[in-house]
Protein backbone atom coordinates (compact mmCIF):
# COMPACT_ATOMS: atom_id res chain seq x y z
CA UNK A 1 0.00 0.00 0.00
CA UNK A 2 1.29 3.43 -0.90
CA UNK A 3 -0.98 6.43 -0.57
CA UNK A 4 -0.91 9.55 -2.73
CA UNK A 5 -2.35 13.05 -2.54
CA UNK A 6 -2.12 16.24 -4.53
CA UNK A 7 -3.09 19.88 -4.24
CA UNK A 8 -2.54 23.18 -5.99
CA UNK A 9 0.20 25.45 -4.66
CA UNK A 10 0.49 29.21 -4.78
CA UNK A 11 2.23 31.20 -7.51
CA UNK A 12 4.75 32.47 -4.94
CA UNK A 13 5.99 28.93 -4.28
CA UNK A 14 6.17 28.14 -8.00
CA UNK A 15 8.18 31.27 -8.74
CA UNK A 16 10.60 30.70 -5.85
CA UNK A 17 11.18 27.11 -6.99
CA UNK A 18 11.68 28.14 -10.62
CA UNK A 19 14.17 30.82 -9.64
CA UNK A 20 15.97 28.53 -7.19
CA UNK A 21 15.82 31.24 -4.58
CA UNK A 22 17.42 30.83 -1.19
CA UNK A 23 14.57 30.15 1.21
CA UNK A 24 12.44 28.25 -1.30
CA UNK A 25 12.29 25.42 1.22
CA UNK A 26 10.81 27.82 3.81
CA UNK A 27 8.26 29.03 1.27
CA UNK A 28 7.32 25.43 0.50
CA UNK A 29 7.09 24.60 4.22
CA UNK A 30 4.62 27.48 4.71
CA UNK A 31 2.57 26.12 1.79
CA UNK A 32 2.56 22.63 3.33
CA UNK A 33 1.47 24.06 6.66
CA UNK A 34 -1.33 25.98 4.92
CA UNK A 35 -2.48 22.71 3.32
CA UNK A 36 -1.88 20.50 6.35
CA UNK A 37 -5.35 18.95 5.99
CA UNK A 38 -4.26 17.16 2.78
CA UNK A 39 -1.18 15.78 4.55
CA UNK A 40 -3.35 14.63 7.47
CA UNK A 41 -5.78 12.94 5.06
CA UNK A 42 -2.87 11.03 3.52
CA UNK A 43 -1.77 9.85 6.99
CA UNK A 44 -5.31 8.89 7.96
CA UNK A 45 -5.57 6.63 4.92
CA UNK A 46 -2.66 4.58 6.32
CA UNK A 47 -4.24 4.18 9.76
CA UNK A 48 -7.95 3.87 8.94
CA UNK A 49 -8.09 0.09 9.27
CA UNK A 50 -6.88 0.18 12.84
CA UNK A 51 -9.51 2.85 13.56
CA UNK A 52 -6.76 5.10 14.81
CA UNK A 53 -7.08 8.83 15.20
CA UNK A 54 -4.27 10.91 13.71
CA UNK A 55 -3.49 14.11 15.60
CA UNK A 56 -0.67 16.45 16.62
CA UNK A 57 0.75 16.52 13.07
CA UNK A 58 4.09 18.33 12.74
CA UNK A 59 5.70 18.87 9.34
CA UNK A 60 9.49 19.20 9.20
CA UNK A 61 11.32 21.47 6.77
CA UNK A 62 11.37 19.93 3.26
CA UNK A 63 14.56 18.87 1.52
CA UNK A 64 14.50 20.16 -2.05
CA UNK A 65 16.22 18.79 -5.14
CA UNK A 66 17.03 20.98 -8.15
CA UNK A 67 14.15 19.52 -10.17
CA UNK A 68 11.36 20.51 -7.74
CA UNK A 69 11.17 17.14 -6.04
CA UNK A 70 12.24 16.14 -2.57
CA UNK A 71 10.93 14.86 0.73
CA UNK A 72 9.87 15.94 4.19
CA UNK A 73 9.28 14.11 7.44
CA UNK A 74 6.00 14.24 9.31
CA UNK A 75 5.79 13.48 13.01
CA UNK A 76 2.35 12.69 14.41
CA UNK A 77 0.45 10.75 17.04
CA UNK A 78 -2.05 7.94 16.65
CA UNK A 79 -4.68 7.46 19.33
CA UNK A 80 -6.95 4.48 19.85
CA UNK A 81 -9.97 4.73 22.13
CA UNK A 82 -12.70 2.18 22.71
CA UNK A 83 -14.57 2.49 26.01
CA UNK A 84 -16.27 -0.90 25.64
CA UNK A 85 -12.94 -2.71 25.25
CA UNK A 86 -11.17 -0.48 27.81
CA UNK A 87 -8.64 0.67 25.22
CA UNK A 88 -7.04 4.10 25.41
CA UNK A 89 -3.59 4.27 23.80
CA UNK A 90 -1.44 6.84 22.10
CA UNK A 91 1.66 6.23 19.96
CA UNK A 92 4.09 8.60 18.29
CA UNK A 93 4.84 7.90 14.62
CA UNK A 94 6.81 9.45 11.80
CA UNK A 95 6.65 9.13 8.04
CA UNK A 96 8.87 10.27 5.21
CA UNK A 97 6.75 11.76 2.42
CA UNK A 98 8.18 12.23 -1.07
CA UNK A 99 6.93 15.12 -3.18
CA UNK A 100 7.19 16.44 -6.70
CA UNK A 101 6.09 19.84 -7.93
CA UNK A 102 4.80 20.23 -11.46
CA UNK A 103 5.97 23.78 -12.16
CA UNK A 104 3.77 24.05 -15.28
CA UNK A 105 0.46 23.18 -13.62
CA UNK A 106 1.25 24.28 -10.04
CA UNK A 107 0.30 20.91 -8.57
CA UNK A 108 2.21 19.37 -5.67
CA UNK A 109 2.14 15.55 -5.66
CA UNK A 110 2.69 13.76 -2.34
CA UNK A 111 3.61 10.07 -2.03
CA UNK A 112 3.66 8.34 1.34
CA UNK A 113 5.83 5.42 2.37
CA UNK A 114 5.33 1.99 0.84
CA UNK A 115 3.93 -0.43 3.39
CA UNK A 116 3.48 -3.99 2.10
CA UNK A 117 0.09 -5.50 2.75
CA UNK A 118 -0.17 -8.90 4.32
CA UNK A 119 -1.80 -11.58 2.23
CA UNK A 120 -4.76 -13.43 3.78
CA UNK A 121 -3.94 -16.66 5.60
CA UNK A 122 -4.94 -19.89 3.88
CA UNK A 123 -7.05 -22.49 5.67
Amino acid sequence: MQERAQFEISALVIESLKAGLVGADDTLLNELLSNQKQVEDLLISYHFRSRGRVYNVRIDKPVLNDDGSGFFNVRYSIGHFNACADVDTSEDERMKIQFEVNLQTGILFLVGEFIPEREPDEF
